[in-house]
C-alpha cells in the first residue's frame, strides 16, 4: 500500500512538472512567433544603460526590502536576524525560477523554519498573508490607473471594448477582495468567531476535505492575526505600497530603455499585466509573464512589438535572474537541497 501511494505521488508530481515545462514552452512560441528577432536583438542592442542600471538597482534594494517586510509580519511570532530572512527569501525565488509549480512558496518558510526553529505553521501562513496584501495592493492600483485617465486615446473599438471590461473586473475584483480582506481580519482579531464560522462549514464538508480546508484557514487567520495593532497596519501597508511602486518604476525604467515612453501610472496596468502572467504555474513564470507584458504593450498601447518584446524579456531577469544567482549561492551555503525543501519538512532544524 505505502509503495502504491508513493508511485502514486511520484506519477503526480512528474505530471505536474510536464504540464508546468508544457506551458512554458506553449507560451515562450506565442511569444516569439510572430517577432522578428533581428530587430528584436538591435532593439536589445541600443538599448539605454541609465535606465537599466536604475532598473537593476531597484532589484538590489528590492529584495532586501521585501525580506525585512517579512520579518515584520512574524515579529509577533519569533525575532527572524534580516539575514535568515534574506536567506530563505532569495532561496524560495530561485526554487520559483528553478522548479515548477511554484514550489518556492513552499521552500521559502521551509528554509525559515530549519534555519531560525520558526515553526513551519506560522511561517507558511505569513506567505499567505504576505501574498494576499501584495494582491490587495496590485487591485488598488489598478482601480487608480482605471479611474485615472491613462488609457491611450486612439484605441480601436475591440481594444477598447477589452479595457471597459478590465475596468469593471477591477472595480468588482477590488471591492470583493476588499471585503473578503475585512471579513477574515474581523475573524483573526474575533476567535470566538471565527470558530462559529468555521465549525458548520468542517461539519458540511466530506470529512477528509474539512480537514485540510478548516486546517489551512485557521492557519491563515493565525497568520493575518499577527497585525495586530494600528502601527503592524501602517507599516505593512506602507511598505508594500513602497515595494510595488518601486516594481512600476522598475517596469517604466525598463521602457524607458527601450524608448517605449508612456505616463507612469500607465505601468500600473502592465504591472497587473505581468503579475496575471507569473500566476501560470511555470518555472519562474517564464513565458506567460513574457507573453502578459508584451501583449499589454502592444495589444493596448499600440508599441511595436520588438520595444514590447525587449521590455518583457529584460523586466524578467532584471526581477530574476540576480535573486536566483544569490538564492543559489545561499543554498550551496547553507548545505540544504531544494529537493528536501519543496517537500516542507516543517521541523526538521536542519545544519
Amino acid at each position: 500500500m505505502h509503495y502504491h501511494s508513493s508511485v502514486t505521488k511520484t506519477a503526480a508530481h512528474a505530471l505536474r512538472i510536464a504540464v508546468s515545462l508544457g506551458l512554458a514552452a506553449l507560451l515562450l512560441w506565442l511569444f516569439f512567433r510572430n517577432l522578428d528577432l533581428g530587430e528584436l536583438a538591435r532593439t536589445l542592442s541600443a538599448a539605454h544603460p541609465g535606465w537599466l542600471a536604475l532598473a537593476l538597482a531597484i532589484t538590489f534594494f528590492n529584495f532586501p526590502f521585501r525580506s525585512w517586510r517579512w520579518t515584520r509580519l512574524l515579529h509577533h511570532v519569533q525575532h527572524i536576524p534580516q539575514r535568515e530572512a534574506l536567506s530563505a527569501t532569495c532561496i524560495g525565488f530561485a526554487a520559483s525560477v528553478l522548479l515548477p509549480a511554484r514550489a518556492g512558496e513552499i521552500v521559502r518558510p521551509a528554509v525559515l523554519s530549519r534555519r531560525t526553529g520558526l515553526p513551519f505553521a506560522p511561517a507558511l501562513a505569513s506567505i499567505a498573508v504576505e501574498r494576499l496584501i501584495d494582491l490587495v495592493t496590485v487591485v488598488l492600483l489598478f482601480v487608480v490607473y482605471a479611474v485615472g485617465g491613462w488609457a491611450p486615446a486612439d484605441l480601436s473599438a475591440e481594444a477598447h471594448g477589452r479595457l471597459e471590461l478590465l475596468r469593471r473586473s477591477a472595480f468588482l475584483l477590488g471591492a470583493a477582495t476588499l471585503v473578503v480582506f475585512a471579513g477574515l481580519g474581523l475573524l483573526a482579531a474575533r476567535p470566538h468567531l471565527a470558530d462559529r464560522v468555521l465549525g458548520p462549514l468542517e461539519r458540511r464538508l466530506p470529512t477528509r476535505i474539512a480537514a485540510r480546508v478548516v486546517a489551512l484557514l485557521r492557519s491563515f487567520l493565525g497568520g493575518l492575526a499577527s497585525i495586530r495593532t494600528g502601527s503592524d497596519v501602517a507599516v505593512m501597508s506602507s511598505s508594500t505600497l513602497v515595494m510595488w511602486l518601486l516594481n512600476v518604476l522598475q517596469f517604466y525604467s525598463v521602457a524607458r530603455a527601450f524608448e517605449v515612453v508612456l505616463p507612469f501610472p500607465a505601468f500600473f496596468f502592465v504591472l497587473t499585466w505581468g503579475v496575471l502572467g507569473l500566476a501560470i504555474p511555470t518555472p519562474g513564470g517564464v513565458g506567460g509573464y513574457h507573453t502578459a507584458v508584451a501583449y499589454a504593450l502592444t495589444g493596448f498601447y499600440g508599441i511595436a512589438a520588438a520595444p514590447a518584446a525587449a521590455t518583457a524579456l529584460v523586466t524578467h531577469a532584471i526581477a530574476f535572474v540576480p535573486v536566483t544567482l544569490a538564492g543559489v549561492a545561499f543554498l550551496a551555503a547553507s548545505g540544504l537541497t531544494l529537493r528536501r525543501l519543496s517537500a516542507g519538512a516543517p521541523n526538521d532544524p536542519g545544519p
